[in-house]
């Protein structure tokens, strides 16, 4: 089973948690906790015994396509991008220290007499609603989350600032143009939210000493100024290299193949059902754990298969136009990054446990990132 496992984690990351929003708790927020971290171990669990789960294959196949039948690529090269750097002030280090608290499980203060404040942690009810109708994903009850920590799209947060307990409101937000949900990427959408519960945390010399081992509350405050300034620092990179693959993706011509999408909704599919036996349990109950439905789930799995097939036509158009491809060494030093994070104690024993072709494509798709990127003019 390690070999599904180190596939399952590679995987994971780009499927994300179906079309819902994420929190820190609610009845819908254990995926952390259930998702397995592949380990290096002395397994003999593949053979087919009884009691012992074997993951299944997808069982679509993909077909071979000529890739200008599919896409025909705009502007790549040059693309303009404005990055936003953001400033790390002390309003963003008193959120993460109340986040801090929160994980670290101090007591809360419970709030009765006044109203939401910024690094607040409130329990709500909210439903979504496009077009006046209810959308996949947009409703939680019982939802808990640090007012500020940036969970939600944005603008959401910060107009639960100044809400009161028990009071219905309205939340108005856009989605962003490139959300992964394309039915809602770019459209205006409002949210009804009830809060039902507001506290915060106190921040003691015990805590700061004994529970995080600073010797004072400045040096701290330090640590985490010095965290989150390399935090924005990533997250400026992440939206650059996503706001320039975005915009090759809007100035391209493209219509994706029938059986790519099968194949990548089935592997969406396969990937969850190999994770829920390996838990001893089926799809359905999997899925409800995550405290989702089948309904949100089938929205992901169609999600998923546009985004990886879009990445595919991506990828081979612009490495066949600009002569790119994964060599050997690249492959073998990113496998071996791999095979340290995970404990193999090398490449090969990482490699025979893997998909060494989804691997390659994952790490092609990276290489052309850097050189869409590294192409591309700031403003």
């Amino acid at each position: 089973m390690k070999k599904f496992l180190v596939l399952l984690i590679l995987c994971l990351g780009m499927a994300g948690i179906f079309a819902g929003c994420s929190g820190k708790n609610g009845d819908s927020n254990d995926n952390n906790e259930t998702t397995p971290t592949p380990e290096a171990t002395n397994d003999e669990d593949t053979d087919d015994t009884e009691g012992v789960f074997v993951p299944v294959e997808n069982p679509v196949v993909k077909e071979d396509y000529d890739i200008n039948d599919y896409i025909k690529l705009g502007k790549y090269k040059g693309i303009e991008v404005e990055v936003k750097k953001r400033e790390v002030t002390d309003e963003d280090i008193d959120i993460a220290i109340q986040m801090d608290l929160y994980d670290y499980g101090a007591a809360p203060v419970e709030v009765t007499d006044r109203a939401v404040k910024l690094g607040d942690t409130v329990v709500m009810d909210f439903v979504g609603y496009h077009n006046g109708e209810t959308f996949t994903g947009g409703s939680a009850e019982d939802y808990e989350i640090t007012v500020g920590s940036r969970v939600f799209v944005d603008g959401f947060e910060d107009q639960l600032v100044g809400a009161e307990l028990n009071k219905e409101f309205e939340v108005n937000v856009t989605f962003p143009k490139n959300y992964s949900n394309t039915d809602l990427a770019g459209e205006p959408v409002v949210f009804k939210v009830i809060i039902k519960n507001i506290m915060y945390f106190e921040l003691t010399e015990e805590f700061v000493k004994d529970t995080l081992g600073f010797e004072s509350e400045e040096a701290y405050r330090e640590s985490l100024r010095s965290q989150l300034e390399e935090e924005y620092a990533e997250l400026a990179a992440g939206q650059k290299e996503s706001d320039v693959y975005y915009a090759v993706i809007n100035g391209s011509e493209i219509t994706l193949p029938e059986n790519l999408l099968e194949y990548y909704a089935s592997e969406f599919k396969t990937l969850y059902t190999n994770l829920a036996g390996s838990y001893g349990m089926d799809l359905e109950t999997l899925v409800s754990l995550y405290g989702t439905t089948m309904e949100e789930f089938e929205l992901g799995s169609r999600t998923y298969a546009e985004n990886m097939a879009t990445r595919e036509l991506i990828v081979k158009a612009i490495c066949a136009a600009e002569g790119l491809e994964l060599t050997e060494e690249e492959f073998q030093q990113y496998a071996s990054e791999y095979a340290e994070q995970f404990g193999y104690e090398s490449n090969e024993e990482f490699l025979s446990n893997t998909d060494a072709e989804a691997l390659k494509e994952d790490i092609l798709f990276n290489k052309i990132i850097d050189f869409l990127v590294a192409e591309a003019i700031e403003k």
